[in-house]
């Protein structure tokens, strides 16, 4: 049994670890080995996210009055919480896809931008492509939108070119 000096350190760590989240999700992995849980904490850590399992009470304490609060309502029975910093899109992929492979755990759902998520918006989230790809296809369509532009602007020029050609032949043959 923690004691209430222990208790303050473990709230005091969770309040650390909600603080720069941008998105928590909040697991059953009950029935998960040691070496499941490091495997599953070193690809979270690749995607700039975190997974940290406490009580219960600890976390709604530790949440309370900050955007992760409504993580206390999804806390029920044996719960962790992954949080991810960065992309929220990564961690949520790497936490489905984990629990996928191994066929046990589940989601129970999540907290992104103060908001409650159920479990399937996690699932969908985890099928959004990542940031750098949404970012690196919008940059790609900015950049076709340009050279569509100066070829328009290209063929004005050339077509120009040509007509002030023809007038100018034709000037001389007169």
């Amino acid at each position: 049994m923690a004691t209430k000096a222990r208790k303050q350190e473990i709230v005091t760590e969770l309040q650390d670890f909600f603080n720069q989240g941008k998105l928590a999700i909040v697991t059953d992995l009950s029935g998960f080995t040691v070496s499941e849980l490091t495997s599953f904490r070193r690809k979270l850590s690749k995607d700039h996210a975190s997974c940290r399992i406490a009580k219960n009470t600890l976390i709604k304490i530790a949440s309370k009055g900050s955007e992760f609060e409504p993580v206390g309502e999804l806390s029920k029975g044996p719960s962790a919480i992954v949080v991810g910093y960065e992309d929220p899109a990564a961690p949520a992929k790497t936490t489905v896809e984990f629990l996928k492979l191994l066929k046990k755990g589940t989601v129970r759902g999540g907290v992104i931008d103060g908001k409650l998520i159920t479990s399937d918006e996690v699932k969908s989230l985890a099928s959004l492509p990542s940031k750098e790809l949404l970012l690196s296809s919008i940059m790609g369509g900015l950049d076709s939108g340009a050279r569509g532009v100066s070829g328009i602007l290209e063929g004005v020029i050339r077509d120009l070119a040509v007509l002030i050609e023809e007038a100018a032949k034709k000037n001389q043959a007169a």
